[in-house]
């Protein structure tokens, strides 16, 4: 095989005219979408769309839908959101629910992707790899398929968009091929992920050349950069630093701060005024859903285990309407107040304690170690600031943490500020103590930050190719078999090609982990073939089948190490009229990895037309 370099040039042009750029944040807890016209991002870009939405039971509006999805008893779609959330609420106070599907925070099984980042020890973390036909629990544990559910979010949001469009009278000077979509993704997401969503979006109804993916923090880094100084929460206290932050040459980190996972991405605006990432993308799961799991495990240590999880199973509607007090009680603690935090309980709860236990909620929570921490007061626990503060402390400390690895790189030194957006961004508590832990550094928030993200990705939508360029996660390459060298070879890798002596399994490097690329920048490696031979004449009606690896380790040797990984497979497949390879010829395979999705094609040496695809599930 052989390997070579391109020069990097730019991107290639979607197939598909963007009349109009939709964009949909799917996202771990609440989702939602934005649009904007080319008329409009040309002339004023910040001039984008977005919806409202609502909830009967209540009454409240926000800028997202929680990301819920509930299937009636034959397993079609009813409803998404609130309409989910408040219909199945419905259903189960009339008991009637047992028949139906209710998926909630499903987004999250994405991240029991392969990855072989480390956690926290420093070990080599491995996760389940994903499968097309893989399935998902719903809330009472009946399955359904896992791809089918992410369609049918996505659809609902397409299809509520394109009404609002109709609605408009928009859809009749604007065809549904005129409109573009743009999905937001994790930057922490693996490659089969990424594939599982796309392939998800292609069931929900949207082509593959009318789709792209936007990493969430890049989005929010060009959706702040545009915004007006007097849009930022601190843009009165520090308007000359808001303003320098994004000035071309500057650096900057931006942390989107969503219901699941918090990503990182640290930025630099280069002379062009484009941008480009100048350290890779990391995060984890350290969003706000860990503060809703660290509440719940308060609630079961008091109460006990058996008592929590039949409330969670006989009063649905119930355990519904706590946790969405829950959320509104996150965004109001703050960092240094002493003031008490009533959580109205509901009374099936303790309508069950005293079952199982005979006693009430007061005898419970005199005789636990919460005594001097909290009170029941009518309907409500009444918490000490200090222990609803330690809710957040398991989330905030790997969020800390992990801001200090990254600013101790020594690339990511003078940084003018930390952007920070996302729902979890509205939580007091949470944007003061990233400004205790930081003192030095300053911590900015735009206004309606829970929309940036979407904004964004419409933005980049509209121009995909002001993101210039990327840095590595890991280090890609295939396997390929060298002439044996007994000083540098184990024996256990040799093998005999035409009774020469071969190493098989060694790591042919394409990319390397940290290393920068550009924008339509290409490597290429080529492989011979021979059908010449009685035994494989058959295999010339086959794709050809070329196995990817990734690895942690910048300079990995044999595909087998620790921190190495089959990341997928390139298909290729011929379309010559024939069907058939030729009996011997070489393919080229160019290999496209900064976009937020790998891209590779083929060249056949003796001409023959061909088309490569990834499969990374």
């Amino acid at each position: 095989m052989a390997q070579e370099k391109t020069n990097p040039k730019k991107g290639g042009e979607q197939k598909r005219e963007k009349i109009v750029v939709a964009a949909i944040d799917f996202g771990s807890t609440y989702s939602g979408y934005a649009f904007s016209f080319r008329d409009d991002f040309q002339t004023n870009p910040l001039k984008i769309h977005t919806n409202h939405w609502s909830s009967v039971q209540s009454g409240g509006i926000s800028y997202k839908a929680p990301t819920t999805v509930l299937l009636k008893p034959d397993q079609t779609f009813h409803s998404f959101g609130y309409d989910a959330e408040d219909k199945y609420a419905e259903l189960s106070e009339a008991e009637e629910h047992q028949e139906w599907y209710y998926f909630s925070r499903f987004k999250m099984k994405l991240m029991n992707a392969l990855d072989i980042t480390k956690d926290q020890t420093g070990s080599d973390h491995l996760f389940s790899k994903l499968e097309r036909n893989m399935e998902i629990d719903d809330i009472d544990g009946k399955k359904m398929s896992f791809m089918t559910i992410i369609a049918h979010a996505i659809r609902y949001l397409k299809e509520h968009l394109l009404r609002q469009l109709n609605d408009k009278n928009i859809l009749e000077a604007v065809t549904a091929d005129g409109i573009f979509w743009v999905l937001t993704v994790p930057a922490i997401w693996t490659d089969s992920a990424k594939q599982f969503t796309r392939e998800a979006a292609r069931e929900a109804g949207i082509h593959d050349d009318q789709l792209m993916l936007a990493y969430e923090p890049e989005a929010a880094a060009l959706y702040c950069r545009l915004l007006p100084i007097d849009r930022f929460e601190s843009g009165g206290e520090h308007q000359e630093l808001v303003l320098k932050t994004f000035e071309r040459g500057k650096k900057f980190m931006v942390i989107d701060l969503g219901g699941g996972t918090v990503d990182f991405s640290v930025q630099e605006t280069t002379r062009t005024r484009k941008m480009k990432s100048i350290y890779e993308v990391c995060g984890g799961p350290w969003g706000g859903a860990r503060v809703d799991q660290e509440f719940i495990q308060f609630l079961i240590k008091l109460v006990g285990a058996d008592v929590f999880t039949e409330f969670k199973d006989a009063s649905r509607s119930e355990y519904l309407e706590l946790m969405r007090i829950l959320e509104i009680k996150k965004k109001q603690i703050d960092f240094n107040s002493q003031n008490k935090i009533p959580v109205r309980i509901p009374n099936a709860l303790f309508e069950i304690l005293d079952e199982h236990t005979g006693c009430s909620i007061s005898e419970i929570i005199s005789k636990s170690p919460y005594a001097s921490s909290i009170e029941y007061l009518r309907d409500k626990i009444i918490f000490d600031a200090s222990l609803f503060r330690s809710f957040f402390r398991s989330s905030l400390q790997d969020i800390i943490s992990h801001i200090r690895n990254i600013l101790d790189n020594p690339v990511c030194q003078n940084l003018l500020g930390i952007v920070v957006v996302g729902g979890y961004a509205d939580s007091h508590l949470v944007i003061e103590s990233l400004k205790d832990a930081f003192p030095r550094t300053r911590i900015i928030v735009p206004m309606e930050s829970i929309l940036a993200v979407a904004k964004g990705a419409v933005l980049f939508g509209h121009d995909p190719d002001v993101i210039c360029s990327r840095v590595c996660r890991y280090t890609y390459g295939d396997d390929v078999c060298l002439p044996f060298n007994e000083d540098e070879h184990p024996y256990s890798n040799m093998t005999l090609i035409n009774n020469v002596r071969y190493c098989k399994n060694i790591f042919q490097k394409f990319f390397e982990k940290g290393e920068k690329v550009f924008l339509g920048e290409k490597r290429s490696f080529s492989s011979d073939y021979d059908f010449r031979d009685r035994g494989r004449a058959d295999q010339r009606e086959q794709p050809l089948t070329i196995k990817v690896y990734i690895s942690n380790r910048k300079n990995p040797v044999f595909i087998y190490e620790e921190g190495c990984r089959k990341l997928g497979e390139i298909i290729v497949v011929c379309e010559h009229q024939s069907k058939f390879w030729p009996e011997t010829f070489s393919c080229k395979i160019e290999m496209e990895i900064a976009g937020t999705e790998i891209q590779v094609t083929a060249i056949i040496s003796t001409g023959e037309k061909a088309k490569a695809m990834f499969n990374f599930l």
